[in-house]
């Protein structure tokens, strides 16, 4: 992979941007109170460490406005997951949306949505240990959040044991794929990309790793970290972190 190359697909990445504010206001909503304007639910309240949670919500579409935002998807996790505190999901013409999480680690997780000021009811997760030591997890998140030409993204992220533990010296791979502008809601994806690899590094003794990447001119990437597997532990992907740099 050329030098250029790398260096667009760094650059192009940049965090969802966060939600602009709605048109839609409402003074007799009291908005630190749960209401049922916005749902948030899950198929499961129980899951196995490595494995995915799956959200699905509902905004109720007087919320929308003149034109539909994100929405936050609020994550408390227990101590020593390196999950970030708050991701965003986008809510189709219905107002329904989607979003999904590792479970790195065990514990009691609880998940919120939050749209315009209005929250939802909070959902509990017990997430425990699974009966397979090989299972393995593998998280990603990136700073700063809204990256400008010539600011470096920093990126850091965690392997896990099926216990939650932190698994040390494995050689983890960062890869990049471009996508349209104006597809960060995920229209690129469903085989339609072409991952490249971008680069490795190993994890420490905790089982973190980190890298960073330069932004040299504007433009989208996705990018997502890939642990191949061996004879000890499985092979896990992080989730695809949708980046874009603005002019």
């Amino acid at each position: 992979m050329s030098i250029k190359y790398c260096l667009f697909i760094l650059v192009c990445t940049g965090f969802l941007l966060l939600p602009h504010v709605s048109a839609y206001q409402d003074d007799s909503l009291d908005n630190s109170i749960p209401s049922d304007l916005v749902i948030l639910q899950t198929p499961l309240d129980e899951v196995i460490i490595g494995d995915k949670v799956y959200l699905s919500g509902q905004v109720d579409r007087s919320l929308f406005g003149t034109q539909p935002s994100d929405v936050i998807i609020l994550i408390s996790a227990p101590k020593g997951s390196h999950t970030d505190t708050f991701m965003l999901a986008k809510p189709v013409s219905n107002g329904s949306f989607r979003y999904n999480q590792v479970a790195d680690v065990g514990g009691d997780w609880s998940f919120e949505a939050l749209y315009n000021g209005i929250y939802s009811e909070k959902v509990y997760i017990s997430v425990v240990p699974g009966d397979e030591p090989k299972k393995t997890a593998l998280t990603l998140s990136g700073w700063p959040t809204f990256p400008k030409i010539g600011d470096y993204v920093s990126f850091k992220g965690r392997l896990t044991d099926s216990e939650g533990k932190g698994i040390s010296f494995k050689e983890i791979t960062y890869r990049l794929a471009s996508s349209p502008v104006g597809c960060l809601g995920g229209c690129a994806f469903g085989g339609m990309l072409e991952w490249r690899d971008a680069g490795s590094v190993t994890t420490d003794i905790n089982g973190e790793y980190s890298f960073s990447l330069p932004v040299v001119e504007s433009g989208s990437v996705q990018i997502e970290a890939f642990f191949p597997g061996d004879e000890g532990y499985s092979m896990t992907s992080s989730k695809a972190l949708k980046l874009t740099v603005y002019e």
